[in-house]
């Protein structure tokens, strides 16, 4: 067996193992963990959240005294009282407002764990990738609070040095990441995006 497929058969193990209903919910701890991003009492929004691992792990960590909301295409089974799930797509221009009708507060953390549907044409699907990352970051002067965090899964490839430019406008700090749980084979990795400055 190779060495990615022995990675991702542990992670998809552990995860039948204690409860989850992804491996990915492995790479967001620890993600957290070399980072401390999740913290009691967040207000965290989560693209790309079905199945709904990452969900799981924020609303063990966040407590009762946060709230965590999953926006993804596909439906979300119900995780806790303290998560809410949205099913809408990032293309339709009123997302946004369908956010704010369930809070106007802004959020200290903002993940993306998003990706298109694959089509095995890389440059292709790099390119759309990077730009549903893109649609998310616009909205961050709008839902996310000053000081905020972020993470956002890109893949490897060409627009990826413009879209860190970009970041780096509106961060004080960007980090590449790429979690032991990730697939070794895989090109995804994940952007730390740490201290966001707030556009007045």
């Amino acid at each position: 067996m190779r060495l990615h497929e022995a990675k991702k058969d542990h992670y998809r193990k552990l995860a039948k193992e204690e409860g989850y209903r992804s491996r990915s919910a492995y790479k967001l701890m620890q993600i957290d963990q070399k980072y401390k991003i999740i913290k009691r009492g967040f207000y965290v929004l989560d693209f790309g959240a079905a199945p709904g691992g990452w969900l799981e792990v924020l609303s063990k960590r966040i407590t009762n005294k946060g709230l965590a909301i999953g926006i993804d295409i596909k439906a979300i089974e119900y995780i806790s009282e303290n998560v809410i799930t949205l099913e809408c797509d990032i293309n339709d221009s009123n997302f946004v407002k369908d956010i704010k009708h369930i809070t106007e507060d802004e959020f200290d953390l903002i993940l993306s764990d998003i990706a298109p549907n694959v089509t095995g044409m890389w440059e292709v699907d790099q390119s759309v990738q990077i730009d549903l990352t893109e649609k998310i970051i616009f909205t961050f002067d709008r839902l996310m609070k000053k000081n905020g965090n972020a993470v956002l899964k890109v893949f490897e490839g060409t627009k990826l040095s413009q879209l860190e430019k970009t970041l780096k406008n509106k961060f004080r700090q960007i980090r590449r990441f790429k979690p032991p749980a990730s697939r070794g084979a895989s090109s995804e990795m994940y952007l730390i995006c740490i201290d966001f400055h707030k556009s007045d």
